[in-house]
């Protein structure tokens, strides 16, 4: 189910041409190249390999210095509609559509190189002024030239702002020095201190004792700390105003290049992954090679595309010797709408099915049952068609799965009659298939017994059938894999063990909850069958099963079938095992019954809240409409979550590993690039 079978492709050139063959190959796209091979590279390609990993270095970097956002967001694209410019490159080779790439970035990037030095020149100047002004902040009020005490001979004189708590412990360490000081502000002291120039180096040790550094203007500076600091404030709005215009710069080549930034970025990062993949050419002198898997039903085109050169193809299984064949998950597009679920699962390995047609089936069905309400569904769906129309991509599938998800709520609605929890035979002349809601002109609507029941029983039912389907999966990929003895030994015992547990179970509750299930002739429940028969046929199937897991590989040890594993240890495996798969059946079945439970949860918020509906009074109108979008909003994620819970962990978990190796085009997806080979 819905993985596409494969052909090993190995094509084979002379080297001068294999160039040509790395266009082709992207051309092609679909070609995924064999990992592993020898890491001989193409000197041609390897050239343009280099070239294409230059070119987006450079992109990189000025999409980055540019701050250019590399997708929009989601909201902007939904919202604000946000569109994603697509940009059509056409060349006749490699070197030809680099070439193009170059020439066009080129002056970009030294245009936007450019703006950035100028930038950040005036961030420093701007910060360097802003430095300056903050040290002469404070003695900003100090009008006194300090020129001429760097030209003492026979003295070291300086000036420092010094706190009031050192002022004394600081003039105590020099006692021979003299002292000028003035109070500045409350806490600090601009002091001038001389010493002789003996004593220079005790002026020096002191002052970084105590962590004080001198009062210093820069040489082109006015020496009067008051026209200094009026300087550099001077300096400073104008480096804020050069900062201002470098990124008003900086802001219009952003609007002017972006979108060709974008692009070209994304053109390179292509190129350089495409090329990478195809300069692989193997270890002959004269002839590339290069080797890979494309889809069978492509190989025709590929015959044609490369029939110029030799083309080995061969099909291949889900393994090919000790190599994992890469998985192509193809579905038709109504089965494979729910692919992107799968795949939080992983991509199907190379013994497993592709589950996804039976998800886009039983998906919907769990989301409608557990959110069943045509008012609250035709507003999902209306609101995830808004969101289809404006989005792209991944964005889109995850649309196209709640609106199918949505329109399930409204069929799931009319079954059960719900409109905003209203009846919906109000409105449209057709009665609810299970009464979820009992409602009795002039009194308060109560849940109905009897379709609260309906709803579990089917809950579990679904469950039954959910796992049945999950281990009888297991049981066919056992059985394509030809491992018989698992097979018989585990996989076929686990699926009747089940269903005769299902049965009995069925029968113990009939019988009012106790072990006779012999005993009784009447109808067990959802069956409709004799609760005896069903025991005793529940009870044969039941029984056997259960000592197959329990002694089956002991017994093919002891016999020499099984060759791992010694005797006692299968045994002890082995009622671990039934103990394990008791406990587990039991809590999976019962996990279904959250279909039901989120029904009900759904119904009674609603109830809740039409007690105040608003045709009694405009008033609540308003509260009315707010409390629906808050219970809409909240429960569509919260039914999303047991949706998936009961598929990753109840379903999947029985067959399903989600391990295979993705297969991988040679040439990426893309989203603002479109290559025109001539």
């Amino acid at each position: 189910m819905g993985v596409a079978p494969l052909s090993k492709v190995t094509i084979i050139s002379p080297r001068s041409e294999y160039a040509d063959v790395a266009k082709a190959l992207a051309k092609f796209e679909d070609f995924h190249p064999l990992e592993g091979a020898a890491q001989n590279f193409d000197p041609g390609v390897q050239e343009l390999t280099v070239k294409a990993v230059r070119l987006f270095a450079q992109a990189d970097q000025v999409v980055k210095d540019l701050d250019l956002k590399l997708m929009p967001g989601q909201m902007d694209i939904v919202f604000r509609g946000v569109k994603i410019p697509k940009s059509t490159y056409e060349a006749s080779t490699w070197e030809e559509l680099l070439s193009k790439a170059d020439a066009q970035l080129g002056p970009i990037s030294e245009e936007v190189r450019a703006e950035k030095v100028l930038l950040q020149r005036a961030q420093k100047d701007e910060a360097d002024s802003e430095a300056l002004m903050g040290a002469l902040k404070v003695v900003s009020e100090f009008s006194s030239d300090l020129t001429g005490l760097s030209d003492l001979n026979h003295f070291k004189a300086l000036v420092c702002l010094v706190g009031d708590d050192r002022l004394e412990e600081f003039s105590k360490s020099l006692p021979e020095a003299v002292f000028l000081s003035q109070p500045i502000t409350k806490e600090q002291t601009l002091v001038m201190v001389a010493v002789a120039r003996a004593e220079e180096a005790k002026l020096d040790k002191t002052m970084k004792l105590l962590e004080l550094k001198p009062l210093t203007i820069p040489p082109n500076f006015p020496q009067n700390p008051a026209e200094a600091y009026s300087r550099a404030s001077q300096d400073y709005g104008a480096a804020v105003a050069a900062r201002g215009k470098a990124e008003a710069q900086m802001l219009e080549s952003r609007e002017k290049h972006g979108t060709n930034l974008l692009a070209l970025r994304e053109l390179s990062e292509v190129s350089r992954r495409t090329l990478d993949e195809a300069r692989v050419s193997g270890g002959m002198q004269r002839l590339a090679m290069i080797s890979g898997y494309v889809p069978a039903k492509k190989e025709a085109k590929l015959k044609e595309m490369f029939g110029r050169w030799m083309v080995h193809t061969e099909p291949v299984g889900r393994a090919l010797g000790e190599e994992r064949v890469p998985v192509l998950m193809e579905n038709k597009e109504g089965l494979g709408l729910f692919q992107p679920v799968t795949l939080e699962q992983g991509i199907p390995a190379e013994h497993e099915v592709d589950p996804t047609p039976l998800v886009s089936f039983v998906f919907p069905v769990f989301f409608g049952m557990m959110f069943g309400d045509v008012g609250h569904g035709l507003i999902l769906t209306l609101f995830m068609l808004f969101v289809r129309h404006r989005s792209v991509g991944n964005m889109r599938k995850w649309a196209n799965i709640f609106i199918v998800a949505g329109i399930s709520a409204i069929i799931f609605g009319i079954i059960f009659g719900e409109f905003f929890e209203l009846s919906f035979s109000s409105f449209v002349p057709i009665p609810a298939v299970i009464e979820i809601i009992h409602r009795v002109a002039g009194a308060q609507d109560v849940f109905s017994t009897n379709g609260v029941y309906q709803v579990m029983e089917i809950a579990i039912l679904i469950g039954v059938a959910h796992l049945t389907t999950a281990l009888s999966l297991d049981i066919y990929e056992g059985a394509k894999e030809h491992n018989k003895l698992e097979l018989w030994l585990e996989k076929v015992p686990v699926l009747t063990m089940y269903l005769g547990g299902v049965g009995y179970g069925l029968a113990f509750v009939g019988v009012g909850f106790s072990f006779n299930v012999l005993g009784s002739t009447a109808s067990a429940p959802l069956l409709g069958v004799p609760i005896d028969v069903l025991g005793a046929v529940s009870l044969a199937v039941l029984v056997p099963s259960m000592i197959v897991l329990l002694i089956g590989k002991a017994v093919a040890i002891k016999t020499g079938r099984l060759k791992e594993g010694s005797f006692l240890g299968a045994l002890s495996n082995g009622g671990l095992e039934v103990f394990e798969r008791i406990s587990q059946f039991l809590s999976n079945t019962i996990s279904y019954v959250r279909l039901a439970v989120m029904l009900l949860v759904h119904a009674a918020l609603l109830l809740i809240i039409n007690l105040k509906f608003p045709l009694s009074n405009p008033v609540d109108i308003a509260p009315w409409v707010i409390f629906n979008m808050l219970i809409l909003t909240f429960e569509v994620f919260i039914v999303y979550v047991q949706d998936l819970r009961l598929h990753l962990y109840e379903f999947f978990t029985k067959f399903y590993t989600g391990q295979g190796k993705p297969f991988r085009k040679i040439l990426p997806d893309r989203a603002r690039v479109r290559i025109n080979w001539l």
